[in-house]
């Protein structure tokens, strides 16, 4: 007669392997036509602005749409060991943009406050991070946005509860049906203001304070210390 541990140990194998051969696929969640309606750059786009009180120009060039599908792992070790672990396959989007007008520059580590040393920048930063997100598996998908610009600017774009028509997670971000900048008239606009989170602004900078976001358009201004720069032709 067989032991209870052998026993045990014939019935937990019999309950993996049937388990492994009814494994569902990892669902797939990708971004609606609505929320990519919000994302409109594509690689090679040339951003060009400019503000009144004098003819100078900010030039930057999209260096990079980086859109895919990404396998997520929902959990996994012993808390799952009878369930199995299971995968979620999750569209994710990048762009990335360079300023091409000036030359930009980052503090070094020897940098202090009486010898400002910095660097030029020669490479891409993030403009738009955005995606889907299950929440490991456990819930409906929801997308992500995160918004920067020029090495100083950063916030969460709200691009879920504008398309859901939900209220704003918190009051640095409002929705303006339309906004008139340069003679152009876009909408609707998501005006986000700078998050008190973000990182030091690069040397010989002034902070930008808020950012214009149109849907089918991306940023059509920005305030610079107390300069609007709005989008040219």
């Amino acid at each position: 007669m067989p032991s209870f541990r052998a026993a045990a140990a014939s019935c937990l194998s019999l309950l993996l392997a049937g388990t492994t051969g009814c494994r569902k696929e990892a669902p797939e969640y990708r971004l609606t036509a609505e929320q990519l309606a919000w994302q409109p750059y594509h690689t090679g786009d040339v951003l060009r602005f400019g503000q009144a009180r004098s003819s100078k120009v900010r030039t930057f060039v999209i260096g990079e749409v980086d859109d895919r599908i990404i396998t997520h792992s929902n959990g996994g070790g012993i808390p799952t060991i009878l369930s199995l672990p299971t995968s979620s396959k999750l569209q994710q989007v990048r762009v990335d943009v360079r300023r091409t007008d000036t030359v930009r520059y980052e503090r070094v580590f020897s940098s202090t406050s009486t010898k400002p040393d910095s660097i030029p920048i020669t490479g891409a930063s993030t403009l738009l991070e955005m995606g889907t997100d299950d929440n490991h598996g456990s819930g409906n998908a929801v997308v992500q946005s995160q918004l920067y610009w020029d090495f100083g600017f950063s916030n969460y774009l709200p691009i879920q509860e504008v398309v859901a028509n939900q209220p704003l997670p918190d009051t640095t971000a409002r929705v303006l049906p339309s906004l008139q900048v340069g003679g152009v008239t876009y909408g609707p606009v998501i005006q986000v203001s700078n998050s008190s989170y973000a990182g030091v602004p690069l040397p010989r900078t002034k902070p930008v304070r808020r950012l214009y976001y149109a849907r089918d358009v991306g940023v059509v201004a920005f305030l610079e210390g107390g300069t609007l720069w709005y989008r040219l032709p």
